[in-house]
């Protein structure tokens, strides 16, 4: 037989049945994604409303490069420029927003309006409003930034046994803490997250710390930190030409060397240059490399009793193996970040807590009226802070800010070198010209570990390490209680670096993770869905609707706890 004839009786393919099968398949995936758009108007905190009313307009909006007067507050003209902007959403008109001193840029407002292939698209997704300005949530909020500002020192592996971190966990208990955002603080609960596996154990999370292969490369998870005690933007001069965008001090960080995540400091630098799909890659690669089990949806390989799968006769690669399980992850913290910045942009606008401080401290310096001994008790303050002037009136951490901030000034020559209650940032240029809520980080990193989460079973997190000597190196986690999981340390890396993004002063807690009694999963539910966890968590399920179509093999359902305690099924 010649070779001719013998490729001549090769199985044909029907093009065109595929032709209509992928047409189908499509079809299908849009109307389910258009029946999940939700027409209902987004809920919002009215804070652009309440202070228009009281000729206070943008005073607890996010307004940063725009035109502002010398006390920092927007200028109506500008703001209304970009208010119309974002209403029509086109390039030409963002092209006519008036900023300020120009150096600083909005962030891609115009993300706000694009649209995305796989899953829901973003302008139909809905959120909890953000917590309002003068809410108690807010100003309790507020006072555990300003503790993580004072603690970005100290070393993780000495909260127990540090002064500060205990008079951090009374001031925030006294103030109701557990009320407003679900747990009582501890050393080892302090600035974690609500999540299951996030108060287990070490408080970074095992993808942050162990070193893993990409590829051919070995990656080792020591990172660039800052110089410790240097924080920036504590006088009011440098805090206003930041808020106006008359300087970019962008990429001015001192960094003195390497080491493993160690400190708060350390933990914002790491989330100051990552990209959005970094935390998911890095986590879907050393699980993979540590060849842990996949989920009992996906037919290859083995089961968690060491038994063959479905499919005996081949591996998964291009679908259901490394190079597609990778890449989901990752495209899922891109396609989070549609999400959230059509929340940002078009629907919430929240300020900064920067913002929020110096609002506080033009209150102490009597520019708004009502300067006394104790500014905190006139009744404008209270007009404009409501329930959160009673948190004001009690914490233990404004007289230790306005110290800080004055050893800051003394001792780099700046301002007027006294002390105030701006929050000190961790980045030269504070925090980015983009609204606060939700947060970027918290819906890309949710996005992606959720789907690292569908594709690997949970189970004993195998090896686990913990820095020492200053974060020089790794040694074995010899745990003290609960054993970590893999999907618990997946619960804690979103925790993670939505909240390292709080401890170098850009977010609010409630910017990223749930809030609210109960928040966590010991009672599904119970909490406040605000943040970008939930709503990456819920991009991320969406996605995995569509792609699980997408397969020849025979999946089976992806199934793992949410964030908020409930079982996921897809």
């Amino acid at each position: 037989m010649s070779d001719c004839h013998f490729y001549a009786q090769r199985p044909s393919r029907d093009f065109e049945a595929r032709r209509n099968e992928a047409r189908t398949l499509r079809d299908q995936k849009r109307d389910q994604a258009f029946d999940e758009f939700s027409l209902d108007s987004p809920a919002t905190n009215c804070d652009e409303e309440r202070f228009e009313q009281i000729g206070f307009p943008g005073f607890a909006s996010f307004t940063k490069a725009l035109v502002h007067d010398t006390n920092g507050l927007v200028d109506p003209a500008s703001l209304r420029s970009l208010l119309d902007a974002l209403q029509v959403g086109t390039q030409e008109a963002l092209e006519q927003v008036q900023l300020g001193g120009g150096k600083r840029r909005l962030v891609n407002p115009l993300n706000a309006f694009s649209y995305q292939a796989i899953g829901n698209d973003s302008n139909g997704a809905r959120m909890a409003a953000a917590p309002a300005f003068g809410s108690r949530s807010t100003a309790i909020d507020m006072v555990e930034r300003y503790w993580m500002a004072l603690c970005r020192d100290v070393p993780f592996d000495q909260y127990a046994n540090s002064g500060l971190i205990q008079a951090a966990c009374d001031d925030l208990n006294a103030l109701g803490f557990e009320d407003q955002f679900g747990f009582f603080c501890t050393p080892q609960t302090l600035f974690r997250g609500p999540y299951a596996g996030c108060a287990v154990g070490p408080q970074v999370s095992q993808f942050l710390l162990q070193d893993f292969n990409f590829g051919n490369q070995p990656i080792r998870q020591q990172q660039r930190y800052p110089r410790p005690g240097l924080d920036y933007m504590t006088d009011l001069s440098t805090w206003n030409r930041v808020n106006n965008g008359d300087i970019d001090p962008s990429g001015t960080d001192i960094v003195d060397g390497t080491r493993y995540i160690t400190t708060l400091r350390d933990a914002g630098q790491w989330v100051h240059t990552d990209l959005p799909h970094q935390a998911g890659l890095w986590a879907t690669l050393m699980l993979l490399g540590q060849k842990a089990t996949l989920s009992d949806a996906v037919p290859y390989g083995k089961d968690r009793a060491g038994r063959d799968k479905a499919i005996t006769t081949a591996d998964g690669f291009g679908s259901l193996g490394g190079p597609d399980i990778s890449i989901q992850a990752g495209l899922a913290g891109v396609y989070a970040l549609k999400h959230a910045w059509f929340q940002k942009w078009c629907v919430h606008r929240r300020l900064r807590p920067e913002v929020y401080a110096q609002r506080l401290e033009l209150f102490r310096r009597g520019v708004l009226g009502g300067h006394s001994e104790n500014p905190c008790h006139s009744e404008k303050f209270n007009d404009f802070f409501g329930e959160g002037a009673d948190v004001w009136r009690h914490t233990q951490v404004l007289d230790r800010i306005f110290e800080h901030n004055r050893q800051q000034n003394v001792a780099q020559s700046r301002g007027d070198c006294q002390g105030n209650w701006l929050l000190p940032m961790g980045f030269p240029e504070g925090s980015p010209t983009h609204p606060a809520y939700p947060g970027g980080h918290s819906a890309f990193v949710a996005a992606s570990a959720t789907i690292a989460k569908a594709y690997f079973a949970d189970g004993p997190f195998p090896n686990p390490k913990v820095p020492v000597d200053g974060g020089s190196k790794l040694v074995d986690y010899h745990r003290k209680g609960e054993e970590l999981t893999i999907h618990g340390e997946l619960n804690k890396l979103i925790a993670n670096v939505t909240l390292f993004r709080d401890g170098a002063g850009m977010h609010w807690r409630t910017d990223g993770t749930t809030s609210g009694p109960n928040a966590g999963c010991d009672r599904p539910g119970t909490g406040i869905e605000t943040g970008g966890n939930l709503l990456g968590e819920r991009l991320a399920i969406s996605m995995l609707r569509d792609t699980r179509h997408t397969y020849r093999e025979s999946l089976g359902t992806f199934e793992f706890q949410s964030i908020n305690g409930g079982t996921v099924r897809v």
